[in-house]
């Protein structure tokens, strides 16, 4: 994508950004952090897609400020109830580039997406984390080729110890106290998957 353009100068988005957050109950719940995040989106114009369970997208589709959802559908919210269960890296990754791709073709300038990590890994039987961590790495790549931003939302309580560290090593981002900050721990996708 070469030189990056600052796009949302207050959080300082990058266009093409893949960027993980981390949240516990309390200070940094997920309701404020993907709150934040799509209000942003939206207040930019943006088209914005959430992927989480149907309690948290009730939840903060009740935050998120009416007038910012200028037009039907400026706002997709894809739970249980839309998005079946399954886990391919392949299809994951092919479903995000016809999202975006939709919403280009709709006239927005961007596509905003942003998902709990618990939602879309909830159905990956357990020690299938090299399957995950491979889509994680091959989404940064897919992130910087198109207009977007990505943001990947993990529960502390959820991802700790080692795999916390992977996630970090996947995203060239990091989203932290309301700003968004180079990762020091990014490892480059092909030398990452190397490691797998």
């Amino acid at each position: 994508m070469g030189s990056r353009a600052l796009d949302i100068a207050d959080l300082d988005f990058q266009v093409g950004d893949h960027v993980c957050a981390f949240y516990e109950e309390g200070a940094n719940s997920l309701d404020d952090i993907l709150a934040t995040y799509l209000s942003k989106g939206l207040q930019a114009g943006n088209k914005c897609a959430c992927f989480s369970f149907n309690n948290t997208a009730s939840s903060v589709r009740d935050r998120i400020p009416p007038e910012l959802m200028s037009r039907e559908g400026i706002l997709q919210f894809l739970t249980e109830n839309q998005v079946k269960g399954g886990f391919s890296v392949e299809a994951g990754l092919g479903a995000l580039e016809a999202m975006v791709k939709e919403a280009l073709s709709e006239g927005y300038s961007r596509l905003w997406m942003t998902g709990d990590a618990a939602f879309v890994a909830r159905d990956m039987p357990p020690g299938s984390m090299k399957t995950w961590f491979t889509y994680e790495a091959k989404l940064s790549e897919l992130a910087s080729r198109h207009p977007n931003f990505v943001m990947c939302v993990y529960d502390l309580n959820r991802w700790a110890g080692e795999l916390v560290m992977s996630v970090l090593q996947t995203h060239p981002r990091i989203f932290v106290n309301g700003l968004v900050l180079s990762n020091p721990y990014y490892v480059p996708v092909r030398q990452f998957l190397a490691t797998l």
